[in-house]
């Protein structure tokens, strides 16, 4: 009767052991802005753990004059999905001078270790003329499923790893024991 409580309590914290919170950032493409101006741009995280949590951006390295404003919001994202925070670039000091700078943006989201990707803005007078052409780009295709799900690869966890331990340490006992 003991071991089967010892096997039922392993297996349980079987589950425990599995859940992760872990996020990446997918994509976070350059910023084009003149340099008294705005720039809506996206960032691309996707949650690689076995937990669905609220995830945030934070931002660091913000050169002077440069500023994140607009929707600083925390979204919900579910384990193996990808999401899409949008975010504003705003130029606050007209003393900016055309040129390219960079700021890392990171997630936050509770029990997740720190990730963090560079993000280019590239302020120039014109911007039309400043962003390369379409066959230059990179462009991020995600696949959807049957219900508008992203696809992902699924990451696997320790948790199973205990129960197996479990049922070997189970099976070797009855077999000692019989």
């Amino acid at each position: 009767m003991k071991w089967i409580l010892l096997l039922l309590l392993l297996a349980l914290s079987a589950g425990q052991v599995g859940a992760s919170v872990y996020f990446k950032i997918v994509e976070a493409p350059a910023v084009y802005v003149e340099p008294d101006g705005s720039s809506n741009f996206t960032v691309t995280v996707q949650n690689l753990g076995s937990e669905s949590t609220y995830a945030g951006l934070v931002f660091r390295n913000v050169p002077e004059g440069i500023a994140i404003v607009g929707p600083r919001c925390t979204k919900w994202v579910d384990s193996g999905t990808t999401k899409v925070l949008d975010c504003m670039l705003r130029i606050e000091a007209g003393n900016i001078s055309p040129g390219k700078y960079s700021f890392e943006v990171g997630i936050a989201a509770v029990g997740a270790p720190p990730s963090w990707h560079q993000v280019e803005v590239i302020v120039a007078e014109s911007v039309a003329e400043a962003i390369p052409e379409p066959s230059e780009t990179h462009v991020h295709e995600e696949t959807e499923g049957e219900e508008g799900v992203s696809e992902k690869t699924a990451v696997p966890s320790l948790g199973a790893l205990p129960a197996a331990a479990a049922l070997l340490i189970a099976g070797r006992i009855k077999r000692g024991r019989c």
